[in-house]
Protein backbone atom coordinates (compact mmCIF):
# COMPACT_ATOMS: atom_id res chain seq x y z
CA UNK A 1 0.00 0.00 0.00
CA UNK A 2 2.90 2.45 0.75
CA UNK A 3 4.76 1.64 -2.64
CA UNK A 4 0.94 2.50 -4.34
CA UNK A 5 0.54 5.40 -2.52
CA UNK A 6 3.82 6.64 -3.08
CA UNK A 7 3.41 6.18 -6.69
CA UNK A 8 -0.03 8.00 -7.19
CA UNK A 9 1.36 10.91 -5.20
CA UNK A 10 4.37 11.11 -7.53
CA UNK A 11 2.11 10.77 -10.04
CA UNK A 12 0.35 13.95 -8.84
CA UNK A 13 3.73 15.91 -8.46
CA UNK A 14 5.38 15.15 -11.85
CA UNK A 15 4.75 15.61 -15.30
CA UNK A 16 5.79 17.56 -18.22
CA UNK A 17 7.87 20.35 -18.55
CA UNK A 18 5.55 23.41 -17.70
CA UNK A 19 7.80 25.86 -15.46
CA UNK A 20 10.79 26.52 -13.79
CA UNK A 21 11.01 23.62 -11.64
CA UNK A 22 9.40 20.94 -14.62
CA UNK A 23 6.86 20.02 -12.37
CA UNK A 24 3.19 20.09 -12.99
CA UNK A 25 0.54 19.46 -9.65
CA UNK A 26 -2.11 18.30 -11.59
CA UNK A 27 -4.35 18.37 -7.96
CA UNK A 28 -3.78 18.61 -4.51
CA UNK A 29 -2.99 15.40 -1.69
CA UNK A 30 -2.39 16.74 1.59
CA UNK A 31 0.00 13.94 3.77
CA UNK A 32 -1.00 13.61 6.98
CA UNK A 33 0.66 10.74 8.72
CA UNK A 34 4.32 9.43 8.32
CA UNK A 35 3.89 6.35 6.90
CA UNK A 36 2.77 8.21 3.82
CA UNK A 37 6.13 9.41 3.27
CA UNK A 38 8.09 6.74 4.62
CA UNK A 39 5.96 4.86 1.36
CA UNK A 40 7.39 7.95 -0.72
CA UNK A 41 10.67 7.39 -0.06
CA UNK A 42 10.44 3.71 -0.88
CA UNK A 43 9.51 4.33 -4.15
CA UNK A 44 12.36 2.67 -6.41
CA UNK A 45 11.66 5.49 -9.08
CA UNK A 46 13.60 7.79 -7.21
CA UNK A 47 16.86 5.78 -7.85
CA UNK A 48 16.67 6.44 -11.27
CA UNK A 49 18.32 9.60 -13.18
CA UNK A 50 15.58 9.64 -15.69
CA UNK A 51 13.00 12.54 -16.43
CA UNK A 52 9.53 10.65 -15.95
CA UNK A 53 6.05 11.61 -16.68
CA UNK A 54 3.66 9.72 -14.23
CA UNK A 55 0.23 9.49 -14.78
CA UNK A 56 -2.21 8.15 -12.43
CA UNK A 57 -4.88 5.27 -13.77
CA UNK A 58 -7.84 3.37 -12.52
CA UNK A 59 -9.95 0.08 -12.76
CA UNK A 60 -13.38 1.13 -14.05
CA UNK A 61 -15.05 -1.97 -12.76
CA UNK A 62 -12.70 -2.53 -9.27
CA UNK A 63 -11.92 1.43 -8.42
CA UNK A 64 -8.12 0.36 -8.18
CA UNK A 65 -5.81 2.75 -8.77
CA UNK A 66 -2.72 2.37 -10.67
CA UNK A 67 -0.12 4.49 -12.86
CA UNK A 68 1.52 4.48 -16.00
CA UNK A 69 4.37 6.75 -17.28
CA UNK A 70 6.26 7.64 -19.75
CA UNK A 71 10.28 8.95 -19.93
CA UNK A 72 10.91 12.03 -21.35
CA UNK A 73 14.73 11.81 -20.75
CA UNK A 74 17.28 10.16 -19.60
CA UNK A 75 20.01 12.04 -18.04
CA UNK A 76 22.95 11.13 -20.80
CA UNK A 77 24.80 14.48 -20.67
CA UNK A 78 27.91 12.71 -18.67
CA UNK A 79 28.33 9.77 -21.31
CA UNK A 80 28.39 11.98 -24.25
CA UNK A 81 30.74 14.66 -23.33
CA UNK A 82 33.37 12.50 -21.52
CA UNK A 83 36.45 12.05 -23.36
CA UNK A 84 36.90 8.32 -22.94
CA UNK A 85 34.43 7.51 -25.87
CA UNK A 86 34.38 8.51 -29.42
CA UNK A 87 31.55 8.44 -31.87
CA UNK A 88 31.30 5.43 -33.99
CA UNK A 89 31.04 7.18 -37.35
CA UNK A 90 28.79 4.35 -39.02
CA UNK A 91 26.43 5.64 -36.57
CA UNK A 92 27.11 9.31 -35.55
CA UNK A 93 23.63 10.33 -37.95
CA UNK A 94 21.83 8.85 -35.57
CA UNK A 95 22.40 10.31 -32.62
CA UNK A 96 19.79 12.64 -31.65
CA UNK A 97 20.06 16.22 -32.31
CA UNK A 98 21.23 16.76 -28.10
CA UNK A 99 23.69 13.76 -28.50
CA UNK A 100 25.32 15.24 -31.29
CA UNK A 101 25.30 18.70 -29.51
CA UNK A 102 26.28 17.45 -26.69
CA UNK A 103 29.30 14.66 -28.41
CA UNK A 104 30.41 17.84 -29.96
CA UNK A 105 30.56 20.22 -26.62
CA UNK A 106 28.24 23.29 -28.26
CA UNK A 107 27.34 26.23 -27.00
CA UNK A 108 23.63 25.28 -27.54
CA UNK A 109 22.69 21.71 -26.82
CA UNK A 110 19.11 22.28 -26.36
CA UNK A 111 16.20 23.35 -28.87
CA UNK A 112 13.41 26.07 -27.55
CA UNK A 113 11.18 22.98 -27.15
CA UNK A 114 12.70 19.85 -25.74
CA UNK A 115 12.59 18.73 -22.53
CA UNK A 116 15.92 18.61 -20.78
CA UNK A 117 16.18 15.51 -19.42
CA UNK A 118 19.09 17.06 -16.98
CA UNK A 119 17.66 20.23 -15.76
CA UNK A 120 14.28 18.47 -15.44
CA UNK A 121 15.15 15.01 -13.56
CA UNK A 122 17.06 16.85 -11.08
CA UNK A 123 14.61 18.95 -9.63
CA UNK A 124 11.53 16.96 -10.06
CA UNK A 125 13.13 14.57 -7.63
CA UNK A 126 14.32 17.80 -5.89
CA UNK A 127 10.68 18.36 -5.61
CA UNK A 128 9.77 15.11 -4.01
CA UNK A 129 12.73 15.39 -1.34
CA UNK A 130 11.66 18.84 -0.91
CA UNK A 131 7.46 18.10 -0.28
CA UNK A 132 9.34 15.25 2.30
CA UNK A 133 11.28 17.81 4.63
CA UNK A 134 8.77 21.07 4.23
CA UNK A 135 6.18 18.27 5.84
CA UNK A 136 7.64 15.27 7.84
CA UNK A 137 8.04 16.79 11.22
CA UNK A 138 4.00 17.81 11.07
CA UNK A 139 2.63 14.48 10.02
CA UNK A 140 0.82 12.18 13.03
CA UNK A 141 2.53 8.83 13.79
CA UNK A 142 5.72 8.17 14.30
CA UNK A 143 8.59 8.92 16.42
CA UNK A 144 10.65 12.15 16.88
CA UNK A 145 13.48 9.95 16.23
CA UNK A 146 11.91 8.54 13.01
CA UNK A 147 10.51 11.46 11.55
CA UNK A 148 14.01 12.71 12.01
CA UNK A 149 15.64 10.24 10.22
CA UNK A 150 13.02 11.19 7.13
CA UNK A 151 13.98 14.79 7.01
CA UNK A 152 17.77 13.65 7.54
CA UNK A 153 17.30 11.52 4.27
CA UNK A 154 15.30 13.76 2.17
CA UNK A 155 17.94 16.92 3.06
CA UNK A 156 20.67 14.76 2.28
CA UNK A 157 19.29 13.46 -0.92
CA UNK A 158 18.49 16.73 -2.21
CA UNK A 159 22.02 17.89 -1.75
CA UNK A 160 22.56 14.46 -3.71
CA UNK A 161 20.58 16.21 -6.31
CA UNK A 162 22.21 19.66 -6.35
CA UNK A 163 25.51 18.17 -6.45
CA UNK A 164 24.78 16.78 -9.85
CA UNK A 165 23.08 19.58 -11.25
CA UNK A 166 26.22 21.57 -9.91
CA UNK A 167 27.99 19.00 -12.36
CA UNK A 168 26.23 19.80 -15.45
CA UNK A 169 25.01 23.64 -15.25
CA UNK A 170 27.40 25.43 -13.34
CA UNK A 171 31.40 25.53 -14.05
CA UNK A 172 33.80 23.59 -11.99
CA UNK A 173 34.78 24.69 -8.30
CA UNK A 174 37.63 27.32 -8.28
CA UNK A 175 38.13 28.87 -4.29
CA UNK A 176 39.10 31.82 -5.69
CA UNK A 177 36.68 32.43 -7.79
CA UNK A 178 33.47 31.14 -6.43
CA UNK A 179 31.59 33.95 -4.94
CA UNK A 180 32.02 35.61 -8.21
CA UNK A 181 30.75 32.41 -10.28
CA UNK A 182 27.46 31.87 -11.02
CA UNK A 183 25.94 28.27 -9.21
CA UNK A 184 22.72 26.78 -9.90
CA UNK A 185 19.19 27.85 -7.99
CA UNK A 186 18.99 26.40 -4.77
CA UNK A 187 15.68 24.86 -4.09
CA UNK A 188 14.21 24.06 -0.66
CA UNK A 189 10.41 24.29 -1.02
CA UNK A 190 8.04 22.46 -2.45
CA UNK A 191 6.17 25.02 -4.10
CA UNK A 192 5.62 25.33 -8.41
CA UNK A 193 4.74 28.67 -8.30
CA UNK A 194 8.22 30.15 -7.44
CA UNK A 195 9.02 33.40 -9.20
CA UNK A 196 12.06 35.43 -10.29
CA UNK A 197 13.69 31.99 -8.98
CA UNK A 198 17.99 33.54 -8.81
CA UNK A 199 21.04 31.76 -9.25
CA UNK A 200 22.92 31.33 -6.36
CA UNK A 201 26.88 31.71 -6.66
CA UNK A 202 29.11 28.61 -7.19
CA UNK A 203 30.21 29.28 -3.39
CA UNK A 204 26.84 29.74 -2.28
CA UNK A 205 26.14 26.61 -4.01
CA UNK A 206 28.00 24.31 -2.51
CA UNK A 207 28.17 25.26 1.34
CA UNK A 208 24.20 24.85 0.94
CA UNK A 209 25.20 21.13 -0.13
CA UNK A 210 28.17 21.21 2.22
CA UNK A 211 25.71 22.00 5.48
CA UNK A 212 22.57 20.23 4.48
CA UNK A 213 24.95 16.88 4.57
CA UNK A 214 26.36 18.03 7.86
CA UNK A 215 22.86 18.68 9.54
CA UNK A 216 21.54 15.48 7.95
CA UNK A 217 24.32 12.76 9.47
CA UNK A 218 23.95 12.84 12.26
CA UNK A 219 20.05 11.48 12.08
CA UNK A 220 21.05 9.31 9.30
CA UNK A 221 20.60 5.24 10.00
CA UNK A 222 24.05 3.94 11.03
CA UNK A 223 23.24 0.66 9.37
CA UNK A 224 23.08 0.51 5.23
CA UNK A 225 19.93 -1.76 4.80
CA UNK A 226 18.44 -0.95 1.69
CA UNK A 227 20.26 0.36 -1.67
CA UNK A 228 17.41 2.62 -2.24
CA UNK A 229 17.84 4.35 0.93
CA UNK A 230 20.49 6.90 2.91
CA UNK A 231 22.34 5.79 5.65
CA UNK A 232 25.40 7.05 7.43
CA UNK A 233 27.99 5.76 5.23
CA UNK A 234 25.80 7.08 1.91
CA UNK A 235 26.19 10.51 3.55
CA UNK A 236 29.58 10.59 4.53
CA UNK A 237 30.52 9.40 1.29
CA UNK A 238 28.50 12.47 0.31
CA UNK A 239 30.04 15.04 1.63
CA UNK A 240 33.60 13.45 0.75
CA UNK A 241 32.49 13.53 -3.19
CA UNK A 242 31.51 17.20 -2.98
CA UNK A 243 35.00 17.97 -1.17
CA UNK A 244 36.88 15.98 -3.48
CA UNK A 245 35.42 17.68 -6.53
CA UNK A 246 35.80 20.74 -4.30
CA UNK A 247 39.41 19.64 -4.95
CA UNK A 248 39.43 20.17 -1.04
CA UNK A 249 41.20 16.67 -0.66
CA UNK A 250 42.10 16.96 3.31
CA UNK A 251 38.45 17.31 4.41
CA UNK A 252 37.78 14.60 1.42
CA UNK A 253 39.64 12.27 2.94
CA UNK A 254 38.29 12.63 6.72
CA UNK A 255 34.78 11.89 5.36
CA UNK A 256 36.19 9.16 3.14
CA UNK A 257 37.15 7.73 6.27
CA UNK A 258 34.14 8.05 8.49
CA UNK A 259 32.39 6.28 5.50
CA UNK A 260 34.58 3.50 5.60
CA UNK A 261 33.95 2.93 9.57
CA UNK A 262 30.13 3.02 8.71
CA UNK A 263 30.76 0.72 5.82
CA UNK A 264 31.00 -2.50 8.64
CA UNK A 265 27.77 -1.37 9.76
CA UNK A 266 25.31 -2.96 7.09
CA UNK A 267 22.22 -5.76 6.96
CA UNK A 268 22.54 -5.67 3.13
CA UNK A 269 26.64 -7.26 1.60
CA UNK A 270 28.71 -4.15 0.62
CA UNK A 271 31.88 -4.67 -0.55
CA UNK A 272 34.50 -5.23 -3.89
CA UNK A 273 33.25 -8.18 -6.05
CA UNK A 274 36.85 -10.19 -6.97
CA UNK A 275 36.58 -10.13 -10.98
CA UNK A 276 38.70 -13.32 -11.02
CA UNK A 277 35.71 -15.29 -9.10
CA UNK A 278 32.65 -13.90 -10.50
CA UNK A 279 33.86 -13.18 -14.46
CA UNK A 280 33.38 -16.49 -15.15
CA UNK A 281 30.12 -16.80 -14.04
CA UNK A 282 28.55 -13.62 -15.19
CA UNK A 283 30.27 -13.77 -18.74
CA UNK A 284 28.69 -16.40 -21.57
CA UNK A 285 31.28 -17.54 -23.76
CA UNK A 286 29.79 -18.21 -26.82
CA UNK A 287 28.00 -14.72 -26.49
CA UNK A 288 30.77 -12.94 -25.65
CA UNK A 289 29.45 -9.33 -28.04
CA UNK A 290 27.30 -9.30 -24.35
CA UNK A 291 29.76 -8.34 -22.07
CA UNK A 292 28.93 -9.30 -18.40
CA UNK A 293 25.62 -10.17 -19.13
CA UNK A 294 24.95 -11.69 -15.94
CA UNK A 295 26.57 -9.11 -13.67
CA UNK A 296 24.16 -7.95 -11.14
CA UNK A 297 21.80 -4.74 -11.49
CA UNK A 298 22.72 -1.83 -9.71
CA UNK A 299 20.11 -2.65 -6.85
CA UNK A 300 21.45 -6.09 -6.25
CA UNK A 301 25.24 -4.99 -6.75
CA UNK A 302 27.17 -5.58 -3.23
CA UNK A 303 29.55 -2.46 -4.69
CA UNK A 304 26.66 0.05 -4.77
CA UNK A 305 26.06 1.72 -1.51
CA UNK A 306 22.76 3.97 -2.76
CA UNK A 307 21.59 3.75 -5.79
CA UNK A 308 21.16 6.75 -8.28
CA UNK A 309 21.00 5.02 -11.93
CA UNK A 310 21.98 5.81 -15.51
CA UNK A 311 20.86 3.68 -18.64
CA UNK A 312 22.37 5.94 -20.73
CA UNK A 313 25.42 3.72 -21.74
CA UNK A 314 23.53 0.64 -22.59
CA UNK A 315 21.47 3.15 -24.76
CA UNK A 316 24.35 3.89 -26.90
CA UNK A 317 25.49 0.02 -26.55
CA UNK A 318 21.67 -0.84 -28.48
CA UNK A 319 22.55 1.50 -31.32
CA UNK A 320 26.29 0.78 -31.19
CA UNK A 321 26.62 4.94 -30.97
CA UNK A 322 30.10 4.70 -29.36
CA UNK A 323 33.19 3.08 -28.85
CA UNK A 324 36.00 3.23 -26.18
CA UNK A 325 38.99 5.75 -26.72
CA UNK A 326 41.82 4.17 -28.34
CA UNK A 327 44.47 5.91 -25.99
CA UNK A 328 41.40 4.24 -22.94
CA UNK A 329 41.21 1.00 -24.25
CA UNK A 330 45.19 0.37 -24.23
CA UNK A 331 45.43 1.75 -20.56
CA UNK A 332 44.52 -2.15 -20.01
CA UNK A 333 46.54 -4.97 -19.72
CA UNK A 334 45.65 -8.48 -21.48
CA UNK A 335 44.61 -9.76 -18.06
CA UNK A 336 42.55 -7.56 -16.92
CA UNK A 337 39.00 -8.83 -16.50
CA UNK A 338 37.18 -5.68 -17.01
CA UNK A 339 37.81 -6.20 -20.52
CA UNK A 340 35.38 -8.75 -20.79
CA UNK A 341 32.83 -5.62 -20.14
CA UNK A 342 33.89 -4.52 -23.53
CA UNK A 343 32.84 -5.78 -27.47
CA UNK A 344 34.11 -5.08 -31.04
CA UNK A 345 30.95 -6.80 -32.30
CA UNK A 346 27.75 -5.23 -31.98
CA UNK A 347 25.03 -5.24 -28.85
CA UNK A 348 22.28 -6.70 -30.54
CA UNK A 349 24.36 -8.92 -33.64
CA UNK A 350 27.46 -10.17 -32.98
CA UNK A 351 27.92 -10.12 -36.70
CA UNK A 352 28.17 -6.43 -36.86
CA UNK A 353 31.95 -5.43 -36.56
CA UNK A 354 32.65 -1.87 -34.64
CA UNK A 355 35.16 0.49 -35.36
CA UNK A 356 36.83 -0.32 -31.67
CA UNK A 357 35.11 -1.63 -28.19
CA UNK A 358 31.82 -0.72 -27.14
CA UNK A 359 30.58 -0.78 -23.44
CA UNK A 360 28.36 -3.62 -23.56
CA UNK A 361 27.24 -4.96 -20.17
CA UNK A 362 26.84 -3.89 -17.46
CA UNK A 363 25.18 -1.28 -19.03
CA UNK A 364 23.20 0.34 -16.07
CA UNK A 365 25.36 2.57 -14.06
CA UNK A 366 25.21 3.62 -10.96
CA UNK A 367 26.11 7.33 -10.23
CA UNK A 368 25.50 7.07 -6.50
CA UNK A 369 27.84 6.50 -3.80
CA UNK A 370 29.61 2.97 -4.84
CA UNK A 371 32.50 0.94 -2.99
CA UNK A 372 35.07 0.97 -5.75
CA UNK A 373 34.78 5.38 -6.20
CA UNK A 374 35.45 5.24 -3.06
CA UNK A 375 38.19 3.23 -2.76
CA UNK A 376 39.86 5.17 -5.66
CA UNK A 377 38.52 8.24 -4.42
CA UNK A 378 40.47 7.75 -0.74
CA UNK A 379 43.42 6.25 -2.90
CA UNK A 380 43.77 9.74 -4.32
CA UNK A 381 43.67 11.61 -1.58
CA UNK A 382 46.13 9.46 0.75
CA UNK A 383 48.71 10.22 -2.50
CA UNK A 384 47.61 13.62 -2.60
CA UNK A 385 48.40 13.85 0.96
CA UNK A 386 52.14 12.05 0.64
CA UNK A 387 50.70 8.84 2.65
CA UNK A 388 52.14 6.55 -0.31
CA UNK A 389 52.08 3.88 0.91
CA UNK A 390 48.51 3.74 2.48
CA UNK A 391 47.03 4.81 -1.31
CA UNK A 392 49.70 2.10 -2.61
CA UNK A 393 47.85 -0.86 -0.54
CA UNK A 394 44.75 0.83 -1.24
CA UNK A 395 45.39 0.49 -4.83
CA UNK A 396 46.87 -2.68 -5.17
CA UNK A 397 44.01 -3.66 -3.02
CA UNK A 398 41.40 -2.73 -5.40
CA UNK A 399 43.52 -4.02 -8.38
CA UNK A 400 43.74 -7.75 -7.04
CA UNK A 401 39.83 -7.62 -7.24
CA UNK A 402 40.36 -6.61 -11.58
CA UNK A 403 43.14 -8.82 -12.23
CA UNK A 404 45.46 -12.14 -11.51
CA UNK A 405 46.59 -11.16 -7.93
CA UNK A 406 50.31 -11.47 -9.89
CA UNK A 407 49.97 -8.30 -12.34
CA UNK A 408 48.52 -6.05 -9.31
CA UNK A 409 51.46 -4.84 -8.32
CA UNK A 410 52.33 -1.63 -9.30
CA UNK A 411 55.97 0.44 -9.81
CA UNK A 412 55.98 4.46 -8.98
CA UNK A 413 58.98 6.70 -8.48
CA UNK A 414 57.37 9.60 -6.77
CA UNK A 415 53.81 10.90 -5.50
CA UNK A 416 53.32 12.59 -9.06
CA UNK A 417 53.40 8.95 -10.57
CA UNK A 418 51.41 7.49 -7.77
CA UNK A 419 48.61 10.12 -8.39
CA UNK A 420 48.92 9.18 -12.05
CA UNK A 421 48.67 5.49 -11.33
CA UNK A 422 45.54 6.59 -9.59
CA UNK A 423 43.78 8.61 -12.24
CA UNK A 424 44.78 5.79 -14.70
CA UNK A 425 42.98 3.68 -12.32
CA UNK A 426 39.78 5.26 -12.22
CA UNK A 427 39.56 5.83 -16.03
CA UNK A 428 39.79 1.91 -16.09
CA UNK A 429 37.34 1.15 -13.56
CA UNK A 430 34.99 3.81 -15.01
CA UNK A 431 35.10 3.14 -18.55
CA UNK A 432 32.41 4.64 -20.62
CA UNK A 433 30.02 4.49 -18.17
CA UNK A 434 29.77 9.04 -18.04
CA UNK A 435 31.55 8.97 -14.40
CA UNK A 436 34.64 10.47 -16.22
CA UNK A 437 33.07 13.53 -17.20
CA UNK A 438 33.42 14.63 -13.21
CA UNK A 439 37.28 14.26 -13.57
CA UNK A 440 37.57 16.21 -16.63
CA UNK A 441 36.29 18.99 -14.80
CA UNK A 442 38.01 18.63 -11.82
CA UNK A 443 41.44 18.05 -13.38
CA UNK A 444 40.56 20.43 -15.87
CA UNK A 445 42.90 23.53 -14.59
CA UNK A 446 44.81 21.29 -12.40
CA UNK A 447 48.65 22.22 -13.53
CA UNK A 448 50.37 19.03 -12.86
CA UNK A 449 47.40 16.18 -13.29
CA UNK A 450 45.44 17.59 -16.07
CA UNK A 451 45.36 14.25 -18.07
CA UNK A 452 42.26 15.56 -20.82
CA UNK A 453 41.64 14.85 -24.57
CA UNK A 454 39.91 17.48 -25.07
CA UNK A 455 39.47 17.30 -29.01
CA UNK A 456 37.20 15.45 -31.37
CA UNK A 457 36.97 15.52 -34.78
CA UNK A 458 33.80 14.08 -36.59
CA UNK A 459 32.40 14.25 -39.90
CA UNK A 460 36.40 16.39 -40.95
CA UNK A 461 35.47 18.58 -37.97
CA UNK A 462 37.58 18.70 -35.52
CA UNK A 463 35.85 20.14 -32.22
CA UNK A 464 37.88 21.50 -28.72
CA UNK A 465 36.38 21.54 -25.09
CA UNK A 466 37.15 25.22 -24.31
CA UNK A 467 36.52 26.18 -20.90
CA UNK A 468 33.25 28.06 -20.92
CA UNK A 469 31.53 24.06 -21.87
CA UNK A 470 32.88 22.45 -18.89
CA UNK A 471 29.07 23.17 -18.24
CA UNK A 472 25.51 22.90 -20.19
CA UNK A 473 23.79 26.34 -20.68
CA UNK A 474 20.62 26.63 -19.36
CA UNK A 475 17.90 24.95 -21.58
CA UNK A 476 15.63 27.41 -23.33
CA UNK A 477 12.33 25.92 -21.87
CA UNK A 478 13.82 26.98 -18.31
CA UNK A 479 14.67 30.32 -19.05
CA UNK A 480 11.44 31.00 -21.02
CA UNK A 481 9.60 31.06 -17.53
CA UNK A 482 12.29 32.37 -15.92
CA UNK A 483 13.53 35.68 -18.34
CA UNK A 484 15.72 37.32 -15.46
CA UNK A 485 17.60 34.27 -15.57
CA UNK A 486 21.32 34.79 -16.38
CA UNK A 487 22.31 32.03 -18.50
CA UNK A 488 25.96 30.38 -18.73
CA UNK A 489 28.51 31.55 -21.42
Amino acid sequence: MKNIFSVLLISILVSSCTNFLDVEPKGKSVLAKYENYEGLLNNSFLNGLQFLKFTATSNAETGDMGYSFSILGEVQAPFFMSDDIVANPNTFNNYTQIQKNMYRWQDDVYLVDDNAAEWGTMYSLNYVYNLIANGVMDTEGGTINQKQGLLAESRAARAHMHFWTAQLFALPYEEATASQTMGIPLITEANTELKNVKRATLSETYQFILDELEQAIPHLPNETYNRSRISKAAGYYMLGETYFYMRKYDKALMAFKQCQNYLNQTQIALGTYDYNKKVPTWWIGFMPNMGLLNHPNPFDSEENIYVKQSAAPIYSAMASQSVLHEQVYNLFSPNDLRLKIFSNKGLMSASLQLPGYQRAQPGTINYGPSVPNLILMTAECEARANELQKAEQLLVDFRKHRMPETEAAIVYADQEALVRLILEERQREFAATGLRWLDMRRLYNDPTYNNLRNSRTIDGQTVTLRPERLCLRIPPMTLGFNPDMPNNK
